[in-house]
């Protein structure tokens, strides 16, 4: 899948790949072949044929774009299904040359940043996309431009569509990369530093993802952006705010990223967004003639006094669509459903009734399940949020499973009190680690997050390995794993009201019992008496 995704392939790749490999198995079924290779060829081609031939299919690392042109012949693009964003053509000579004031307006917003800005020579623009942002900072005379864009679809979409061809300019360097990892590994200090329009309200959203977690909005992402300021520098992040909500906790996340300093919140009109703007030293002021001339409004007056109650985002509780922590109490019903399917499911492999010596490899797949998930999210936050490094967070983990099992086979653990004492030492440590603001983000601590992050993947699977070749009833022990594991990603949700912080205590208390549980198996091990 990581070489897969890397050449951008759709699914028809991946499951005519996979029919390919089924048909192995079918080739004895002389009777069923022709039917089994039929099957494949209609669904390759359902797979093949175009939803609307007027969109182009994209199938990025990330998501599925669809490319199309409006009438003014310009790219837009959706993703999932929705309006992400599109390329405007903003030029001195296309916007003089218009009649519809809309162009102007648009105009304005995007170079609103750089007419606020003392200076603006050196600019940073995360979520550059098509090159909208980019285009904006090079007419206003920026002698240099990051464009940070995490998809290189979107990036190359833009390079090859945009009519003023901003990342063909000399003084452009584009990026490809997750937002918070550039600013935290940047070296340079810029001007202004632009967040653009990242989301597009389905991405980060319940529409795609249950957990709703970004760390690009999170107050610390927003230190390290202002970080990267030099003293007289610029913030400004651009967001569609769907609901008052949003808009305060947006401002709320701003005013404590700043010590306290207050943002100023100017709406724009454009798709909706509001820009949120700050000074690195916190005393900007903006000239009312500039907002005047612009058409735009000044809302700071009415997100200071909102009242709307909100919790802020932060690395532990990065969930930002979540106004506040709320227990994830409408997800009970589906999450109940997923447990029914699962027992209805994994019954089949019960041969036999499940023992008390089954109890520690369910606390088992439960505890794995919450120290995998947890291990991919701080990872992703160490590295960057990158589809590389989410492929390699998995395939370390896989790793360290191997390695367990390779141990086992040539050491022999008479039982498992070592492994399961490491794996608790260890969740300990990076909980500390963690609680303390992790370790500096420089090679030996990236290499030593890497390595405490696996350690209880490690020795975790050296406990299951070894328990594991006591056992007889395989097909039993797994299946109980398995539920343990369904379990582990119902108690994952817990994090979306306590934080990912409590998920490493909800991890020790899973393997204490696992722990535990092994002496309950020896307890209930019968003795017979001795003969008389």
């Amino acid at each position: 899948m990581f070489f897969f995704s890397f050449l951008w392939t759709s699914p028809v790749v991946w499951f005519g790949i996979c029919f390919l490999a089924l048909i192995f198995f079918i080739l004895p079924r002389q009777k069923s072949f022709f039917f089994a290779v039929t099957v494949a060829i209609v669904a390759v081609v359902i797979l093949a044929w175009p939803v609307n031939p007027l969109w182009n299919r994209v199938y990025s690392p990330y998501q599925l774009l669809e490319l199309g042109y409006g009438e003014d012949g310009l790219l837009k693009i959706r993703a999932a299904g929705h309006y992400y964003q599109q390329v405007h053509n903003l030029s001195n000579a296309a916007v003089q040359g218009s009649a519809d004031p809309r162009l102007a307006r648009t105009r304005n917003y995007y170079e609103l940043p750089y007419r606020i800005a003392d200076k603006h020579s050196e600019v940073a623009i995360v979520g550059a996309g098509t090159g909208n942002d980019v285009a904006a900072a090079l007419r206003s005379g920026a002698q240099h431009v990051d464009a940070i864009e995490i998809d290189p679809a979107i990036l190359e979409s833009g390079r090859s569509n945009h009519p003023e061809h901003p990342y063909d300019d000399p003084r452009v360097s584009s990026v490809v990369n997750d937002a918070r990892s550039f600013f935290r590994n940047a070296k340079k200090q810029y001007d202004v530093v632009a967040y653009g329009l990242l989301d597009s309200h389905t991405l980060l959203s319940h529409a795609s993802s249950v957990r709703l977690d970004s760390f690009v909005y999170t107050v610390e992402g927003l230190r390290e952006a202002r970080s990267r300021l030099k003293d007289n520098g610029l913030l400004s992040l651009s967001f569609a705010v769907i609901n008052d909500a949003l808009g305060t906790k947006i401002y709320r996340m701003m005013q404590e990223a700043f010590d306290g300093k207050e943002p100023r919140c100017i709406y724009a009109g454009y798709d909706g967004s509001v820009i949120f703007v700050q000074a690195k030293n916190g005393d900007l002021t903006i000239p009312p003639k500039l907002l005047a001339d612009s058409g735009f409004e000044d809302r700071s007056a009415f997100y200071h006094y909102s009242s709307i109650p909100i919790d802020v985002s932060t690395d532990d509780w990065p969930f930002f669509y979540m106004p506040h922590r709320v227990y994830p109490v409408s997800y009970l019903p589906m999450l109940g459903l997923v447990v029914f399917l699962s027992l209805l499911l994994y019954r089949r492999f019960f041969s036999a009734k499940p023992q008390v010596s089954h109890l520690p490899f369910f606390f088992l797949g439960a505890g794995f399940m919450l120290v995998e998930t947890k291990a991919i999210t701080e990872l992703g936050l160490t590295f960057g949020n990158t589809w590389q490094v989410i492929a390699i967070a998995i395939a370390g983990i896989l790793t360290m499973s191997y390695l367990a099992n390779s141990i086992v086979q040539r050491v022999r653990f008479r039982n498992s009190f070592w492994p399961h004492l490491f794996v608790l030492a260890s969740l300990l440590a990076w909980w500390w680690i963690a609680k303390a603001g992790g370790l500096p983000s420089t090679s030996p601590g990236r290499l030593g997050t890497a390595f405490l992050l696996t350690c209880p993947v490690f020795f975790s699977g050296i406990v299951f390995s070894s328990l594991l070749s006591k056992e007889a009833n395989i097909s039993t022990v797994m299946a109980v794993n398995l539920l343990g594991a369904m379990f582990g990603g119902i108690l994952e949700y817990n994090s979306m009201y306590f934080g990912f912080h409590f998920l490493y205590l909800l991890a020790v208390g899973l393997y204490a019992m696992s722990f535990s549980s092994t002496f309950l198996q020896k307890a209930s091990v019968v003795v017979p008496a001795p003969a008389e």
